[in-house]
Formats: structure tokens, sequence, C-alpha cells
């Protein structure tokens, strides 16, 4: 007996010690998260700051928006107040709040006056300024729940009416327990088992808390007991007028598409366009009455069971005296306008799904999270407004114009990427992901078609890697064929089954036949070639056959934009990052992501594949980037994958790289051109993010020069070549052909720097094009 009572207390004082180590790790997981808390610092994700540069050019209405959506309040006199701003005409005067983030630090406040018709700025603080930096903008939160509508409140901005029922009905004995009601559960116990079914909760409005605040959704006896233990935490450390505020701010109320609705503030928004200080009785009751069940009783998809339910609260609060028989007549007979809801989910989703995965290799976001975190990315909020806009109006654009082979479930990803920095400025990995959660941005791995041919003509153009070639080279579109094993022959063909002869380098890419380039890489080596292509991060393994040249490369949008930045970024490839840096609820730094870099193509030759691809938006098969009045200087590539699979553009300008593919997810024909249907997408993002990216032309490096040509010949201009004929051509310096034209010779010109042609006793000796431009 006496060791049965030893082993009983031994057991007992380990129960004890488990329950005191369990508290106190639940104790300090309360205490970090009310940190954030009290300071709107709850674990999110921010965008990347507003930097409007001297000449940029923004329209008021979005200038004003993008204060709105950093909290700024329009006021109609001088904001004298930090956070304020003032607007008259084109001008904005604007008091802009001291601000710490891995972007650079603000310790006092800023007032500064910009100017949208010249886009300047001119600040009280430094007169030498002339850009606006706007602090980053809180894009999403991180937690169980993926994407949140959610509004903070005060108390004092709840009605009184909506306060009495969530009391009433979910914990009327809210002001006499302490977190934890005894007699509630007893209560709940009782009604449970007499109706053999759960028709009572016992958990309170603290312990509803907790479990929003702490947990997942996740029912265990063990989540249970943690909750309970948060509940008594959150009493000992917040008055129960501050406990009702958070819960009335951060309780789960249902869906708007794929975000979670925490809060009455956003459901009353949400479901009845209302600020919550004007709902009704009838109102609050009904979304009181949501609580126990948000799905069960959403008042959009089940209003007569919700409408059942609000006459319950409705009911409950006569009993217990709040409203009198009136007041109840009068709610229960009014009738509920329910707003209809969005399907469309927020456009951050794909991305804060790839971001999460990206830190949960890095943190463990279980612990992090709860404590409460700030997660910096290098997402541009204008951009990725600009691409949801684009993507949405591309697909719509290409149902209405091709109504009878386009189907509704066409797909389509857009990525933005600043070439020096890594820094992804815009991702959409699809139409909706409330529908489809499959990311074509990072998850899709598909034929890129005619985008892959600029790494088979780098590898042709630097000289670093073993090229020889120039722009003027000349190549044959003409058929030829390409034994492989087993006795088999390749025979490539142009799109359009016809053959030019002969025709340059800039030619066949601008205009991105087949044939010159198949046999362009057979001239450097499929080696070298597929060497190229995975240098630059297309894809890790390219299988080493002739039908690479021609786009048989499987890989991710992600993948392919980030090596066309590395074009943009003269040969230098810089990982793709999708944030900068991690802070916890001290602002104390937890994570940085660091630039990585490393050369991997010649800046000469980098430059003149650049001007080549300068010359398919202008001449060549990405024309249609211009159509939308996009006017920036940008180079690209289109793409169309075999049997019009996928479709694809690929630009740059000088500080960012965007990427775009359209097509089915099972694969099916889309039947389309890249230039059809991609191309035209990356125009529209291109055009309206540009207030959001610098704008710049391409600098030739010192490795090259510009050389006039006689377009006929090929061979260096004279004086006597017609006007029309006169092209301007770039070439790595020293490779620059020698000869004058021998078509337009001219008597100044000395004897020997004009080609000379053989003699033979009956005819002069025929010369190719080759010999026309290099010489012999």
């Amino acid at each position: 007996m006496l060791r049965f009572f030893t082993a009983l207390v031994i057991l007992l004082f380990i129960l004890s010690l488990l329950s005191l180590g369990g508290f106190i790790w639940i104790d300090q997981r309360v205490e970090a998260r009310l940190r954030p808390w009290d300071t709107d610092s709850s674990s999110a994700i921010y965008s990347a700051p507003l930097h409007l540069r001297a000449g940029a050019k923004i329209s008021p209405e979005l200038l004003r928006r993008e204060l709105s959506n950093r909290g700024y309040r329009e006021v109609s006199a001088l904001p004298v107040t930090p956070g304020e701003f003032l607007v008259a005409g084109t001008l904005f005067e604007i008091n802009t709040p001291p601000f710490r983030s891995p972007f650079g630090n603000q310790p006092e406040p800023n007032y500064l006056v910009y100017d949208c018709s010249a886009g300047t700025a001119h600040s009280g603080s430094d007169p030498e300024a002339s850009d606006l930096i706007l602090t980053p903008r809180r894009i999403s939160y991180l937690g169980f729940a993926k994407q949140r509508e959610h509004e903070e409140l005060r108390l004092a901005d709840f009605p009184q009416h909506l306060i009495d029922a969530v009391i009433t009905v979910e914990d009327h004995r809210f002001f006499e327990h302490h977190g934890i009601d005894f007699q509630g559960i007893a209560r709940a116990a009782v009604a449970n088992l007499r109706a053999l079914a759960i028709v009572q909760g016992g958990s309170t409005l603290t312990q509803q808390l907790a479990k929003n605040m702490l947990f997942s959704p996740k029912k265990t006896i063990g989540r249970k007991i943690m909750e309970a233990l948060a509940a008594i935490s959150l009493e000992s450390r917040l008055s129960k007028e501050e406990i009702l505020e958070s819960y009335l701010n951060e309780i789960y109320l249902g869906q708007e598409g794929a975000a979670a609705i925490h809060g009455f503030a956003a459901a009353s928004r949400l479901f009845f366009g209302k600020k919550i200080g004007e709902i009704s009785l009838s109102e609050s009751a009904l979304l009181t009455g949501i609580i126990r069940a948000p799905s069960y009783y959403s008042p959009r998809r089940h209003l007569t069971r919700a409408t059942k339910r609000r006459n319950t609260v409705l009911k409950q609060l006569l009993q217990a005296g709040k409203i009198n028989a009136a007041e109840f007549r009068q709610a229960k007979n009014e009738p509920l306008r329910i707003l209809p809801g969005s399907e469309r989910s927020p456009s951050t989703a794909f991305f804060q799904v790839a971001l999460q995965k990206q830190l949960e290799q890095r943190l463990n976001l279980d612990a992090a999270i709860p404590a409460g975190i700030k997660v910096y990315s290098g997402l541009d909020a204008g951009m990725q407004n600009c691409a949801q806009q684009a993507v949405v109006a591309g697909l719509n654009r290409l149902k209405r114009d091709f109504a009878k082979s386009v189907r509704a479930d066409l797909e389509a990803g857009l990525v933005a990427i600043e070439p020096y920095s890594g820094l992804v400025r815009a991702w959409i990995g699809g139409r909706d992901y409330s529908r489809n959660q499959f990311d074509h941005v990072s998850q899709a791995k598909r034929q890129i078609g005619s985008t892959v041919k600029p790494f088979i003509y780098l590898a042709a153009l630097d000289r670093g890697g073993g090229g020889h070639a120039t722009p003027a080279t000349i190549l044959y579109d003409q058929p030829f064929e390409i034994k492989l094993t087993g006795n088999k022959v390749w025979r490539p063909e142009n799109i359009d089954k016809k053959y030019r002869g002969p025709v340059t380098l800039r030619y066949a890419l601008e205009k991105s036949l087949n044939i010159p380039t198949a046999a362009l890489a057979q001239e450097v080596g499929i080696d070298v070639a597929a060497a190229t292509i995975e240098r630059f991060g297309v894809a890790a393994k390219v299988p080493r056959v002739p039908a690479i040249t021609l786009g048989a490369v499987d890989t991710d949008l992600l993948s392919l934009t980030s090596a066309y930045a590395a074009l943009a970024n003269g040969g230098f490839y810089v990982e793709p990052r999708l944030f900068t840096a991690v802070w916890d609820n001290q602002d104390e730094e937890l994570l940085t992501s660091k630039i990585v870099e490393k050369r991997i193509s010649d800046e000469s030759a980098t430059y003149i594949l650049t001007n080549i691809l300068q010359g398919v938006i202008e001449r060549g098969t990405g024309q249609a980037a211009r159509r939308s009045g996009f006017s920036r200087p940008a180079a690209g590539k289109t793409g169309t994958s075999d049997k019009a699979r996928d479709a694809w553009f690929v630009g740059f300008t000088p500080t960012l790289a965007a990427g775009v593919w359209v097509g089915y997810d099972n694969n099916a024909k889309l039947g389309l051109t890249g230039s059809t249907a991609a191309a035209p997408i990356w125009s529209e993002f291109m055009k309206c993010a540009e207030p959001y990216y610098q704008a710049s032309d391409f600098i030739p490096p010192s490795g090259v020069v510009f050389t006039e040509l006689d377009s006929q010949s090929g061979a260096l201009v004279t004086r006597s070549c017609p006007p029309q004929n006169i092209v301007r051509e770039v070439f790595i310096r020293g490779t620059e052909p020698k000869n004058y034209c021998p078509l337009h010779p001219h008597e100044e010109l000395p004897e020997a720097i004009l080609p000379h042609s053989t003699p033979t006793p009956a005819r002069k000796r025929s010369r190719g094009l080759w010999e026309i431009i290099f010489g012999e």
C-alpha cells in the first residue's frame, strides 16, 4: 500500500511539473502574441515600399488609392498629423509617419509635397530629395487561414446590441468567470446528454479567442487543454473589456472566396456593405448566430437556415431582457439583404503559398507565427494589381475573340522580377486561386517553344564560350535534315512551311525561324547549346538532342523569366527572391535573404543578343507587345510549344523582367501563338506598371561598336549607298566588317579597301554573301 501511495505521489508530482511547464510555455506564447496584437503587427506579409522616382508619372486617383491602402487619411485642411494627406488637383501634401523597415528608416515624420503632373517631390526634412517613398503595405496575414478579411476596431466602435447579443448567446457569465466556466461546461454536458447530440458548447469567449489567436482549427483533447490554459493566461493579462474587444475583432465568421472573414467589422462590410456602427439589431443577431457554425449558417448559401438562427438569437435577447417585445418583432420581421460574395481570391494568394513554403524551409512557422513576425517581401502591391488585371482581361479577351476554340478553363501565369536584385515584384499563379490552386508560375512544367532560342543564339555570339557569329552572319533558311540514332531523320520546319534562303542571324531570331536556328545549333554544337540553357537556369538537365533548339525543354515560368532577367542584367544571373527579411515582434531581424549572383555570359555578347531581342518587339514576332501603347525600350521573345499547346512571352526592360504563360492544365491544344495569346497580356502589364519601375534604356558596354551597313550587300556603307539601304548594326569590337560596299563604290575610297573579285579567264567568280560581308 505504501508503494502504491508513493507511486501515486510521484505520478501526481510529475503531472504537476508537466502541467506547470505546459502553462509556462502557453503563457509565453500568449505574451508574445499579445505584443504584436497591441501594436497591430500580428504575423503578416508586407509589400515593398512604394518608391516613385523623379519623373515617374502616377495619376492622382492611383496615388490616392496607394495612400489609402497604407492607412493614410485624406483631410480637407493641412495634414498636421502623421498619416494624413491633402489633395489639391495634382498636388498632394502628405505627412508621412516615422517608420522602420529592412528597406530603410525614417525616424521622424516627414512633410512633403508631391506633384503628380511633374513626378517630383519636395521634402520638408530633405530639400534635395525628389523621390516619394511610402512605407511597406501589409498585403496579407500569415497563419492557418491562408488569407484573411479583417479590420481592427476599438470596443466603443461596436454597437451595444451586437455586444449584448454576443455575450448573451456565447457566454452570458463572461464577466463572472476567469477564463473557464465550469458551470457552463456542466450545463452543456447535461444538455448534450439529454439531446444525445451536441446542442451546447462550453467554451467561453476567452477560450474561443485563444483558439483563434494561437491554434489551428484541429479538435483534440490536448488542444482543448491548451486552449483552457491559454484562456487563463489571457484573463491574467487583459481586462474583460480588452478580451471582448479582441474577440469582436478576431472571431471567425466565414469565407469570402479563399479569404477567411475575421471579426464583425469585416463581416458587416462583406455581408451588408455597411460599417459596423450602421448595422441594425436584426443584422447583429444574424452575425452573432453565425459564430456557432459559419459554414452551416452562411447567409449567402443558406439564408433560410441563417434567418431561423437569427430569430433564435433575438428570442434569447428577449428572454434575457436585452430587448423588448416591440424591438423583437421589428427585428424578426426585418428582411435581410445580403450582398453576393466574391468568388475571386486575393491576388496575392499564389504568392503567399509559395512564400510560406520557402519560409518553412528556414523557420519553424508553427512557433514563429503565433509569436508574431513581419515578413518583408519584394512584392510591389501596385505591380501585383496590374498583373492581376492584365491576366484576367487577357483571358477574357481570348475567350471573346476566339469563342469557338477557347474554353472557359483556359489558364495563365505571370511573374515579374527585378533583374539586379532578384526580387519578385508580381506573381499571378492562375486565373483564380479559389477555383484552382495549381500554381502556373512555379509548379507547371511545360515545353517552352521558341523562348529557348535566345540562348542558342547567345552560344553562337559569345566568343568567350567558343562562339564566332555576329548579327550579320548569314544563315540558310533551306531544307536540311539531321540523322538521329536508329536510322531516324529529323527535318526541322518553319511554322509557315516556307523557305527564305540566305538570311542574317538577326533576321532569323527576330522572325523566329526554326530552320536557321536548328542549323546554327549544329554549328555551335548541341552540347554547348544545352550547357548554355542549363547555365541560365532554364532547366537543371537538358537532353542532348537537336529538338531542344526549337523548345523541347520542360520548365516553369519562374525559371524561364529568371533566365531572361539575367539577360537584362548584362549576363549576371541573380537567384529569384520572394522576401528580403523576416523580423520578430520586437523588430529584430530573424532572417534575411541576400542577393546571390554569378556571371554566366559575356557582357558584350549579352548586349548584342538583347539588341536583337529589341528587334523582336519592334519588327519581329513580338510586335503585339507594342499594340497596347507600351513604348518603353524593351526586349523579348515569343514562344509556342509543339502543336500550339502553350503560348509564352518573356520580355524585359533594364529594370524589370516579366514572363507570361497561357494554356490548359490538361495539356490540351490551345491553337494560339505566343504573339496572339501571351504577348498582349505582357504588354498590358508592363504599361499599367510603368509608375512602379524606373524607365531607362539599354546601355552599350565598352566592348561593342555600332557600324552602318548596306542592307543589300552587308558591307560597310559608302557615300553612294542609297539611304534606304543603310542599317545600323552592333558588333563585338573587332568583329565588325572591314570591307566597303561593292555594289555602291565611291571614287574617293582607296582601291585597297574595296573588296576585290578574283578574275578568271572566262568570267568573274561568283561570291557568296558571307564573303561579301566579311571578305576573303
